[in-house]
């Protein structure tokens, strides 16, 4: 039986409009992930698979090491732009933003923050209807919602969907890179590290890995572009 939390929940859900949730991760930890079949949070990286763990706040000052970061819509710019000058990630500056069903928002233990979820060391995050909604506010942790802000999109670009890892590979909907390059590259690469390539819609999308360029498209708009790149079936990356 349904408990009435959890259609309260739902409904939250739907009246966020939001079609998806974003996770952005190393292009270097995409072959592990293929490989393994799920995306996994820091603590469960750092108990089973050491050698993957290149967390980008070591100190998770959210408190929440067991679940995977994620944001609604689109990812989180400001994030990306801190994390490529992480001493770790310097030398790999490549990365991919992995969007996901939308509906992990509803696995139970998903916190919600509607702001970035290590301030406070993690006391805005909350579980809950109320708790998602918040993000979609009017004005949500100072930052106002515009006419021109995208659908789906979180008032305050730093909110963050924490849900509970690990994330099997089915729940990704697509993968996006920032140029017709990169996607071009990236078969030879999965290859070359013996990592199965399943079904995938790719997309190329440069404005997703600009902090400035995201923030300004989400919050006034035009919706990006995104254009699904279809490669020779040769590479096995196609739906």
């Amino acid at each position: 039986m349904t408990r009435t939390s959890d259609l309260a929940l739902t409904e939250a859900l739907r009246r966020s409009r939001a079609t998806r949730l974003a996770h952005f991760t190393p292009a270097r930890s995409f072959p592990h992930i293929l490989r393994d079949g799920a995306i996994r949070s820091s603590k469960d990286l750092a108990e089973t698979a050491p050698e993957q763990f290149t967390p980008t706040d070591r100190q998770r000052f959210d408190q929440q090491p067991d679940k995977v970061c994620c944001t609604f819509q689109f990812p989180n710019g400001y994030y990306l732009a801190q994390a490529r000058q992480k001493p770790d990630h310097q030398n790999y500056p490549d990365w991919i933003c992995l969007f996901l069903d939308v509906e992990l928002a509803l696995r139970e233990g998903t916190l919600f923050a509607p702001c970035n979820a290590a301030k406070q060391s993690g006391a805005r995050l909350r579980p809950g209807p109320d708790a998602l909604l918040e993000l979609f506010a009017a004005t949500s942790d100072g930052w106002p919602r515009g006419a021109g802000h995208l659908q789906g999109a979180a008032t305050n670009l730093q909110a963050e969907v924490l849900v509970p890892g690990p994330i099997e590979l089915r729940h990704v909907l697509a993968v996006a890179m920032p140029s017709h390059e990169a996607v071009a590259n990236e078969p030879a690469r999965l290859r070359l590290l013996k990592a199965e390539v399943p079904p995938l819609t790719w997309l190329v999308e440069p404005v997703l890995f600009d902090k400035n360029g995201l923030s300004s498209r989400v919050r006034n708009g035009p919706p990006l572009d995104e254009a699904v790149w279809v490669p020779p079936q040769s590479d096995g990356m196609t739906r």
